[in-house]
């Protein structure tokens, strides 16, 4: 037996002095009617008038333990339980069209990212960047609805050339906010190049939000050059601009937030430590919930059955 408001239980301190009060008004009621009123009037004929003021009592008694909430037993429901939410932040800009990892690194992004997108139970939500960051969707629990999203993407999406990591960063940790009940954790996809100053400033509020930033590091440090329409970009001297990765940056990020980094990952196995290898399971967890019955019903019939008797014990009153 538990209650759901036991602090209301103190009311019962009430009763001894709610019980006398009516005993004491009980008899004063016959010392008046004896000295005012006709033996034949009186109403001696209700044998369990004296009785009222125990009935009464007892009634505001159980009235007051069914408003604390008694309960009893308990019946067993299934709770699904997901896992975190999950920010996937990925840049989209030129330098992912380098082609040093067998493939683009964004057609190696793409494909990473679908992997944990399928393996990720939970909510998912997505972020892109160049210079400037943009949630292209924000969280939901329809994978399949974000792969779409993400098959509609190309390098140089955002019209803003360039690669500020900490902008993104910034963009992802307020989804997260947004959200603070959940625990939630961001993966960042990318070679690694930065050329904006807000880095340590999202790592700073990232570490005091208590959210992991896992990286995924994509190209090779010998890099490549970046293939557009019209030959391989070149800077403004003319010289062909060759994109490097910078696993440094990548791994500095991962340490400084508690997350994990994954360099060039060729194979499921290699996500594992993210959540989506080959083990990884789609489905969510399902628990056994024991939820206390309400038994407030049966103290509230005791309490208007005898608050019933003590009416009726009243017929008769002078």
């Amino acid at each position: 037996m538990s209650f759901r408001e036991p602090v209301m239980l103190w009311l019962l301190l009430a009763v001894p002095f709610a019980l006398w009060f009516l005993a004491w008004r009980e008899k004063r009621r016959g010392e008046i009617a004896r000295r005012f009123v006709s033996e034949r009037v009186r109403g001696l004929s209700n044998g369990i008038r004296p009785l009222r003021p125990a009935l009464l009592a007892t009634g505001l008694a159980l009235a007051i333990v069914a408003l604390a909430g008694p309960r009893f037993g308990s019946t067993v429901v299934p709770v699904e339980q997901r896992q975190s939410n999950r920010i996937l932040v990925m840049d989209v800009s030129d330098s992912m069209l380098a082609e040093d990892v067998g493939v683009s690194r964004w057609s190696a992004a793409r494909s990473v990212a679908r992997r944990l997108i399928r393996a990720q139970p939970g909510r998912i939500a997505l972020v892109i960047f160049e210079s400037s960051a943009q949630t292209v969707s924000p969280f939901t629990t329809d994978g399949e609805a974000v792969i779409s999203l993400l098959d509609s993407i190309e390098p140089g999406e955002t019209d803003d050339p360039g690669s500020d990591i900490g902008a993104a960063l910034t963009a992802a940790e307020k989804l997260a906010e947004a959200d603070a009940g959940q625990k939630t954790d961001i993966v960042l996809i990318s070679d690694g190049e930065d050329q904006g100053p807000h880095l340590e400033v999202a790592l700073t509020r990232a570490r005091n939000d208590a959210i992991p930033i896992h990286t995924v590091v994509l190209g090779s440090e010998q890099g490549a050059n970046i293939p557009i329409p019209g030959g391989p970009l070149r800077d403004e001297s003319g010289q062909v601009v060759i994109s490097s990765s910078h696993p440094e940056t990548m791994r500095h990020i991962a340490s400084a937030t508690g997350g994990e980094n994954v360099v060039n990952p060729a194979t499921p196995s290699s996500l594992a430590v993210l959540g989506a290898g080959p083990a990884a399971g789609g489905a969510s967890k399902v628990s056994w919930l024991h939820i206390p019955i309400e038994r407030f019903q049966w103290p509230l019939a005791g309490a208007i059955a005898f608050l019933l008797l003590g009416s009726i014990a009243h017929r008769g009153a002078e």
